[in-house]
């Protein structure tokens, strides 16, 4: 049994400000090695003033962005080189790339004071008595301590911003699925034109240099401003078509309902490298993508043999409450309709999936009759909003068809209808079952995963994602019983990183574990199509994991995962797509279990506490690999 939650109604008395400590003296990264810094201040310099000599005669004004690349043992914020050199004031910080690279925006003056500073770092080790320690020790200037934390100074450019060709760019754009527009992320956000008199002189060039090399193309395209998080993530979507109407230019942002059909998609190779080539060389471009596809985890199997035809459902007694959760998907069937309390149809009937969706509402509702309280622990019964909001896949053209806008305008969609949910039923937990055809990238956080994160802040909910699954050629073995052949498959493995959104920070990403009884894999270790972790390097994923059905087929138990297809006939499969909404179900029982209503951090938090690292998971020398994926036992508040 649960240990009950004790409910705190005095959390001021509780709350208590930590003192504040330092981070230590400077630390002279050179001590004693003055000659070494004397050359590595020489070279600091010499680079500086290569970036100034490119910057100042730089077409599109005298601002640029500049990578400050940390040698390792300076990683800690402590030593960022921020105090004496890269100062607010002088060159802000305006992000990062990957681990231990600071990105400022430079011009030539603010370089010139940056390289003084530089100028004036001592190149003898000065020491110091220390009484704690009872003997000298380095006290290096504070220009020293942060240029000796610099490994080198590079101009951040066109080798930092896409890592595709033309050539493909324009195969991937071709497919309509993916709105077929390139997806820019800026330095800093376009302000309106009619606010361009309050930027200052050099800020006004860079942005007005930015508008019209659009229009220098001479090409027909559109620029729309993406939706962003709180201003924190300036993006834009950056199509050329065969319109024939020159630039059209929508920089402020733009609702689903004001979109026009889009204009036919320009294909021509030439046309598309004069447009990189653009962008890859203006300084006010971050980062050039291309669009990602939905994609569903998994598709259900055949139907099996191992379980009657057709699944007993339970009877909803509308006389109490239930637990509550929205299905993220292409719809659910009639076979489940006495468990849904609502519908959000934006789709035609020729248009619907509802094979995927119905066997994730099967699971939600019935999985304990189907699969017994092994697999799924929680009691049967759960009230399902059925956010039908992605077509079906196969058939060509229907993605593009609701959503001409791509992606961003799918995330609209679903937006409305989390919020729809949430307002009409209370509903927090959401199953979203899909992933974005994106590896997670572990140095930058991508936009779809962002705007899950505005969704699930916005309504105080929680969706829980796929990890994603691996793609049939790349499989891994089995999980072995032996813990260091384990080791070396996963050294092994290829292409299982997460995909998008899964390395969302405000949601829940699932991976999938094998169920038990069955006897072609090892019980409760990780499926072998189930994507690994990390997302970003600052943060593990996946968060958690659930039993998602066998890779490896059983001759009458199939993948030993049972829900319904939409008439209602029992059936196999697997897939991370499944092992999501058990957790699902676990996080929707115990929101209902709780009375009020607690912070979705305190409700990820309760998940987490009452989940525990798989048994194959548990030798030590798997330890690195099996913090992250915890299979969740009985969670629910008894």
């Amino acid at each position: 049994m649960a240990s009950p939650i004790q409910i705190v109604l005095n959390p001021d008395n509780y709350e208590e400000a930590r003192e504040a400590g330092g981070g230590g003296g400077r630390k002279d990264f050179f001590a004693h090695r003055d000659r070494e810094f004397g050359a590595h201040k020489a070279a600091l310099i010499e680079q500086i003033d290569a970036i100034s000599g490119i910057l100042s005669a730089q077409a599109q004004g005298p601002i640029g962005y500049v990578k400050v690349i940390l040698k390792r043992d300076a990683w800690a914020k402590s030593h960022r080189p921020v105090g004496a050199l890269f100062r607010s004031d002088r060159a802000p910080l305006v992000g990062g790339g990957d681990l231990g690279v600071m990105l400022v925006e430079g011009r030539p003056s603010a370089l010139a004071q940056v390289k003084a500073e530089i100028a004036k770092a001592e190149t003898q080790t000065r020491m110091r008595y220390d009484e704690k320690k009872g003997k000298e020790v380095p006290n290096p200037s504070a220009q020293k301590s942060e240029a000796g934390a610099i490994d080198r100074i590079e101009l951040y450019g066109a080798s930092d911003k896409r890592s595709f060709s033309v050539e493909e760019a324009v195969a991937w754009l071709a497919n309509p699925m993916t709105g077929s527009g390139y997806q820019v992320e800026l330095f800093d956000v376009l302000p309106p034109r009619a606010e361009w008199d309050r930027l200052d002189p050099a800020h006004r060039r860079l942005v007005e240099s930015f508008v019209a090399g659009f229009n220098a193309l001479e090409q027909s395209l559109s620029v729309e401003r993406l939706p962003n998080w709180r201003q924190r993530l300036p993006m834009l979507s950056v199509r050329l078509d065969r319109a024939g109407d020159g630039a059209v230019l929508r920089l402020t942002s733009v609702s689903s309902k004001e979109r026009r059909e889009l204009a036919p998609f320009d294909p021509n190779v030439q046309h598309h490298s004069r447009l990189l080539a653009f962008l890859d060389t203006h300084p006010l471009v971050r980062r050039i993508e291309l669009p990602g596809i939905v994609v569903r985890s998994a598709r259900p199997a055949t139907p099996s043999r191992a379980r009657p035809d057709h699944a007993i459902m339970p009877v909803r007694d509308s006389r109490r409450t239930h637990p509550r959760l929205g299905i993220i998907d292409g719809g659910i069937s009639s076979a489940l309709s006495d468990w849904v309390i609502d519908r959000w149809d934006v789709l035609a009937d020729e248009d619907m999936d509802l094979s995927h969706g119905t066997f994730i509402g099967g699971l939600a509702v019935a999985g304990a009759g189907m699969n017994g309280a092994g697999t799924c622990p929680e009691p049967d019964g759960a009230e399902l909003v059925d956010v039908a909001v992605f077509p079906n896949e196969q058939k060509a053209g229907a993605f593009a068809s609701y959503y001409s806008g791509g992606l961003p305008q799918f995330f609209d969609e679903m937006d409305a209808a989390v919020a729809d949910a949430r307002a009409r039923h209370g509903v927090r937990v959401f199953n979203m079952s899909l992933n974005i055809l994106q590896p997670a990238a572990p140095d930058r956080y991508s936009p779809h995963a962002v705007r899950l994160d505005q969704i699930a802040e916005e309504n105080n909910a929680v969706v829980f994602i796929s990890a994603g699954n691996i793609q049939p050629q790349d499989l891994r073995p089995e999980w072995p019983a032996d813990a260091a052949t384990a080791l070396s498959n996963l050294a092994l493995a290829r292409n299982d990183g997460l995909l998008t959104p899964a390395e969302s920070a405000r949601n829940v990403a699932v991976a999938a574990l094998n169920p038990s009884g069955h006897s072609g894999c090892l019980p409760f270790a990780p499926a072998r199509f189930s994507r690994r972790g990390p997302g970003l390097r600052s943060g593990g994923k996946p968060d958690l994991a659930h039993i998602g059905g066998a890779g490896t087929q059983h001759a009458t138990l199939g993948h030993g995962l049972f829900s319904i297809l939409p008439d209602g006939t029992v059936i196999d499969g697997c897939g991370t797509s499944y092992a999501s909404p058990l957790v699902a179900k676990t996080a929707a029982v115990l929101d209902h279990a709780i009375e009020g209503e607690v912070s979705r951090e305190t409700l990820i938090g309760l998940l987490v506490h009452h989940a525990e690292i798989p048994e194959p998971l548990r030798p030590k020398m798997l330890a690195p690999v099996g913090t992250a994926p915890c299979r969740l036992w009985d969670a629910a508040i008894c």
